[in-house]
């Protein structure tokens, strides 16, 4: 227990540094805001020739509160305040002063200092949660909602919109937010040509599909076999993968049709949120906790992921940023407390039996959780958020370790009911020994009571001098004899005779030739139960393999057994019909998917005692070669 504690906390210390150095990997090189590149320094951004990405991330010159044409701006610049931001340093228009709301409008600008041969440039705005209109030198080249506060539409669509030109180039965003607690530009724009804009764009897209389409299929794999187990892990593994669905999907909803900011973002969140309190009751089920306190902290997270969403809709209406603020404080505690609790878990259970790959997976998703709070300002490139790679590293892990268990649960079914049908097959062997024995008994007492009437004639016959008389009654009485002898045993060893009647008298009613052998003792040093596993499961086997072949074929089962060299030697054959697929030293079943568990058996009790088992097939006849080490002789 000692050497698995240990072994599983260094299994822990290693995931843990090794997911927190993927993420930040990932933070460095698949990061929008760390990516390389010329960054715009107030507002003007120097673009070499050289047909490289830009993410337009640092200070762009805005204008809070107000809603601007290029002509506009033009005309009375000197009439606006402005500063310069960095996307995403804001959670709202409210530029970091809570009593002021973070609903309204903007206008961001920047200059590119374009190369002076002109050349057609791609910029790709992502998931802007709120409506807007983008100028480039003046021109209208695109819309997603309509901004205009009186007419106001929300709208969140990735686009990409295309233009040509040199030199000096003014872009503009003019955006306006009336419903959404992130409002603003919360993404970075892109900037490059339209091709290298479109392949980040379609990778990002094949991504995500791929993963959305897996867990979609784990998630209907894991609805099959809830209904067939009823096990609870399986049905909250089910709600996990639907939360990670609900959370995952919108990003490609948004890639193809513009849908409202609410409800799809506050779904969006509660999604995330309710994931939490998936993984906390899938962690105990696992672990088979039956204390209450994690189905009261699940409860309580689901509670929370349901008030914060009603929280974000009732929010849109705000007048200040303190609600928002006050929410993102929230969510904060919510996602350390979560982090922190699956990992003292996890070190904690540790001793009991858990999952390896189980173990990983909660592991990594926590410290994805971590990394979303250490690392907040990460927008990947093409791959995925933090803790969407936490929770797809959890759900294949969970996923997995609920196949092997019912896997394991599958295995130990087709073994327990091996195990019962052959004690059915013995009950009904020792059934069938003991009416054959009481019938022999009956026939004995029937032949005791008729030798009286036998010896009286005999002795008549004898008193009367008539000797041919005598000798005529005698070979008609011994002919009588013969035909009703039978083979009574089989071999000395009483439980192997009984397995080996039954076979024979099933091959006999089919009538199958039976050939054999015996000279097997009665005491070897073997047990009767090693001794009636191998003979039963390898007459099975060959009976079901000759029983449904034609009479012409002539079909049998041969039976070998001696004693040389202190060896026992068992040998059975027949032939067979049907296909044989094998694989090493494993046979297919015929009966059922996977192995065959009556030769595994034979393996294993084989190996178990010290010997050597071959199995072999020439010219459509199957043989198995046995030898036993054989330590007394009685």
């Amino acid at each position: 227990m000692k050497k698995n504690w240990k072994y599983s906390l260094l299994l822990i210390t290693v995931v843990v540094a090794v997911a927190m150095g993927v993420f930040f990997l990932f933070y460095r090189f698949d990061n929008k805001y760390t990516a390389k590149g010329d960054q715009a320094i107030q507002g003007i951004l120097y673009v070499p020739d050289d047909d490289s990405v830009h993410y337009l991330a640092r200070e762009w010159e805005y204008y809070p509160d107000v809603l601007l044409t290029p002509q506009e701006l033009r005309e009375h610049k000197d009439e606006y305040y402005s500063r310069y931001v960095s996307i995403g340093e804001y959670g709202g228009m409210d530029m970091g002063y809570k009593d002021k709301s973070p609903f309204g409008s903007g206008t961001y600008r920047m200059t590119l200092v374009l190369p002076e041969q002109e050349k057609r440039y791609a910029i790709g705005l992502v998931e802007i949660f709120s409506a807007y209109k983008l100028y480039v030198n003046g021109n209208l080249i695109g819309q997603v909602g309509n901004p205009d506060p009186e007419n106001y539409q929300e709208q969140i669509q990735n686009r990409v919109f295309t233009f040509e030109g040199k030199g000096a180039v003014e872009i503009m965003i003019a955006v306006t937010d009336m419903h959404s607690v992130s409002s603003g530009i919360q993404y970075v724009p892109v900037l490059a040509s339209p091709f290298k804009v479109n392949i980040i764009r379609g990778l990002s897209i094949v991504i995500d599909a791929v993963y959305i389409a897996l867990t979609f299929f784990i998630l209907i794999f894991s609805v099959y076999m809830f209904v067939r187990t009823r096990k609870p892990e399986i049905g909250f593994f089910a709600l996990l993968c639907v939360c990670v669905l609900g959370y995952s999907f919108y990003p490609i909803l948004h890639t193809f049709v513009a849908v409202k900011v609410q409800p799809s973002y506050g779904l969006e969140a509660l999604f995330y949120y309710l994931m939490f309190a998936c993984v906390v009751l899938v962690q105990q089920k696992v672990l088979g906790d039956e204390r209450r306190i994690p189905e009261i902290l699940a409860s309580a997270i689901a509670a929370a992921g349901i008030l914060i969403f009603v929280a974000e809709l009732l929010c849109s209406r705000a007048q200040s940023a303190g609600g928002p603020y006050l929410i993102s404080h929230f969510t904060e505690i919510l996602k350390w407390a979560v982090a922190g609790y699956l990992l003292f878990r996890s070190v904690k259970e540790i001793k009991q039996k858990y999952s390896d790959v189980l173990l990983v997976g909660i592991v990594v998703y926590g410290i994805s959780l971590a990394a979303d709070r250490i690392w907040k300002l990460y927008e990947p490139i093409i791959g995925g958020w933090f803790t969407e790679f936490g929770a797809a590293v959890l759900v294949f892990s969970v996923g997995l370790t609920l196949w092997m268990e019912l896997a394991n649960a599958y295995r130990f079914q087709l073994a327990y009911g091996e195990y019962s049908r052959q004690m059915e097959q013995k009950l009904q062997m020792q059934k069938q020994h003991y009416e054959e024995l009481t019938e022999k008994m009956d026939e004995i007492s029937r032949m005791r009571h008729d030798m009286r009437h036998h010896l009286r004639a005999l002795m008549s016959y004898a008193q009367q001098g008539k000797y041919e008389e005598l000798m005529d009654y005698l070979q008609e009485y011994a002919s009588v004899m013969m035909e009703e002898e039978k083979v009574v045993c089989y071999c000395r060893n009483m439980a192997v005779d009984a397995v080996i009647h039954f076979y024979a008298g099933e091959l006999r009613q089919r009538g199958i030739s039976f050939e054999y052998d015996m000279m097997l003792p009665q005491n070897i040093g073997i047990s009767d139960t090693d001794l009636c596993k191998i003979y039963g499961n390898l007459l099975e086997n060959a009976v079901d393999a000759v029983k449904e072949q034609p009479p012409e074929s002539h079909p049998y089962v041969k039976v070998l057994t001696k004693i040389k060299n202190k060896k026992l030697l068992i040998e059975i054959s027949n032939p067979y019909s049907n296909e044989i697929q094998r694989k090493d030293n494993g046979f297919y079943s015929t009966k059922h998917d996977g192995f065959g568990i009556g030769t595994a058996s034979v393996t294993e009790v084989v190996q178990r005692i010290g010997g050597y088992v071959a199995f072999s097939t020439e010219e459509s006849i199957f043989k198995v070669n046995i030898f036993l080490p054989v330590k007394t002789v009685q």
